[in-house]
């Protein structure tokens, strides 16, 4: 009896202890043609049990009604509308000046990024906030689950408590190099000077995470899955084709690759380098449809052999053998 009575009495003094550390956070979402998607994801955040909140959205000129559904969501929850804030941009400028507005406008002592069309769990940012003041991490990750038409993926995250393995698990992204999932206090951010490429269109997120793990010494992970990744909206900003995405990932691998050399740890991460090098153009061989060894020739030759220390099956390896093979032929 008098053991249930300490443990009790343990439980609530946690939670009391809990409820005296609050910390203010920043949800920072882009929005750009959501409108079937946003309501969700709106009601998701609005919703959240834990109550110091901050919400900023940039309007990157929207062609649909996705501000009328947050406006119509928003008045659902009247305890959240002074939380709220919404920049208007006069022109469309694009998901990485985007992401940077929103940082600008950010207060918070962490910052979490959502994509307009994905959602978060009710209790996402408790669960964040909770390892945080645990571990007093600069950066709390969490499991995702990829959401299609017909099916659920859940991946599981890991984050290495060590410095150099969690940039190598970032580089060769073992870890998703996207900011979604990542609970990030902001004065990292801030101290560093962190910001988004504006000419970099896709590979924005990974330049970010690349930089950001240089800089942040402590990392931990809520292994729960909390954040669900839409992959049915044809019409947000990811949505492109192909060779865009290839080629504008390659202008993202080459900035980083100068930042890793700039601040003397390259060496540390170069076979993670060349094998994330190998895997951006890896579609070229591996995708029937449109394949094209030119165009894989053409991107980071010197990642051309970088299959054979990566986990491929054996029919694969054989492509990138023969890939190889006419590469010297005829390239």
């Amino acid at each position: 009896m008098l053991f249930i009575l300490y443990c009790l009495k343990l439980a609530l003094s946690l939670q009391m202890d809990f409820k005296d550390k609050f910390m203010k956070v920043s949800i920072l979402v882009p929005v750009y043609n959501v409108e079937k998607y946003f309501a969700r994801c709106l009601e998701t955040l609005f919703s959240q049990t834990y109550s110091d909140i901050e919400y900023v959205f940039v309007n990157d000129c929207t062609p649909d009604k996705s501000m009328h559904v947050l406006q119509e969501v928003l008045g659902k929850y009247p305890s959240r509308t002074n939380s709220v804030k919404i920049i208007e941009n006069k022109k469309n400028l694009g998901i990485a000046i985007v992401r940077n507005i929103l940082l600008e406008n950010a207060t918070g002592e962490y910052v979490l990024f959502v994509d307009s069309d994905d959602w978060i769990e009710t209790n996402a940012i408790e669960k964040f906030v909770r390892k945080a003041l645990e571990s007093n991490a600069d950066i709390v990750g969490c499991d995702y689950i990829e959401e299609y038409a017909d099916k659920q993926l859940v991946f599981k995250q890991s984050y290495p408590s060590d410095h150099i393995e969690a940039m190598k698990a970032m580089t060769l992204l073992r870890i998703k190099g996207v900011l979604w999932k990542l609970f990030i206090r902001r004065e990292i951010i801030v101290h560093n000077d962190l910001y988004f490429v504006p000419e970099v269109q896709f590979g924005e997120d990974y330049i970010f995470c690349c930089k950001l793990f240089y800089y942040a010494k402590s990392f931990s992970c809520v292994n729960e899955a909390l954040y669900h990744y839409v992959q049915y909206n044809p019409n947000n900003y990811s949505s492109t084709n192909m060779d865009l995405r290839i080629n504008s990932f390659s202008s993202a691998i080459n900035i980083v690759e100068s930042f890793y050399r700039e601040k003397g740890v390259y060496d540390v991460l170069e076979t993670e380098l060349l094998q994330r090098k190998f895997l951006s153009k890896s579609s070229y061989v591996l995708d029937a449809k449109k394949r094209n060894i030119k165009a894989w020739a053409s991107y980071f030759p010197e990642s051309n052999g970088a299959w054979r220390g990566l986990n491929y099956s054996w029919p694969n390896r054989l492509r990138f053998l023969l890939a190889e093979m006419v590469v010297k032929l005829f390239y």
